[in-house]
């Protein structure tokens, strides 16, 4: 009964979706909860964090059981353990920045299933991503330095020396939403925070909390942190992190 509620409200929403010319991704989703209540299966997603194409051919790893090969659309499927937890995922792909990840398997499915990973970049680079699910669609990643720059969607999406950039800006769910940074001053202060914009004239939202939103920090050739929206807070603005002399300095707060 539960998967067919499930089934009937993806359908509702893919109909709507259609409506508004935004179904793609809304009918992946849905062609998911299909095979996996056909077959029995769970389905994981990897996406080119500069570009959001899905990635191919790239090697999963899931826990202690067999490895994968992710399909033309990302996909990368594997059967319903039979205990719900939490299992490790190993990605490794060519041209792509090797990254473990963790999935939690609730009531046999997933609570999330999109990662996107960031190609090779130079050891002194950093790169910030940003995914989330359908809803809110808007979700603005802010990368500021004090006394000196901001990057966004709406600021210097390009710093003009180009050490800096907004690689990616989504608006219409999922992202991935992504900033490359060339030059981190061990001197300086930074400040990585995310701001729903889907939401700006409501502060009192749940939505960025509920939105099951992470950020990932790559840097020195490997995945170097990620974080996890806080649930159960209310609010606009999500301040992830710090970088303060070099130095990250974990925040996570919404307000």
């Amino acid at each position: 009964m539960k998967k067919i509620t499930i089934i009937l409200s993806l359908l509702l929403t893919t109909i709507i979706v259609t409506a508004q010319g935004k179904e793609d991704k809304f009918k992946d989703k849905f062609d998911d909860v299909f095979e996996e209540e056909d077959n029995n299966n769970l389905t994981l997603r990897f996406f080119n964090a500069l570009d959001g194409e899905p990635i191919h051919d790239a090697t999963i790893t899931i826990g202690e059981l067999d490895e994968y090969l992710t399909d033309a659309e990302g996909k990368a499927r594997f059967p319903v353990p039979e205990e719900d937890g939490v299992l490790l995922v190993h990605f490794e792909c060519a041209k792509f920045i090797s990254s473990d990840f963790k999935i939690e398997v609730l009531a046999g499915t997933l609570f999330f299933n999109r990662f996107s990973v960031s190609p090779v970049l130079d050891l002194k680079d950093i790169r910030i991503i940003l995914d989330w699910e359908a809803s809110p669609k808007d979700l603005d990643a802010h990368f500021i330095k004090q006394n000196g720059y901001h990057i966004s969607y709406r600021h210097t999406q390009i710093l003009s020396d180009g050490s800096g950039k907004l690689d990616r800006d989504d608006m219409d769910g999922y992202g991935p939403e992504t900033i490359t940074i060339r030059d981190v001053d061990d001197l300086a202060t930074y400040e990585y925070m995310i701001h729903d914009y889907s939401n700006k004239s409501d502060g009192g939202s749940s939505a960025l909390s509920k939105s099951k939103a992470t950020v990932k920090v790559y840097g020195q050739g490997r995945l170097l942190y990620l974080f996890q929206v806080p649930q159960q807070s209310r609010g606009t603005k999500w301040s992830v992190f710090k970088i303060t002399e070099g130095q990250f300095v974990e925040i996570n707060q919404i307000y």
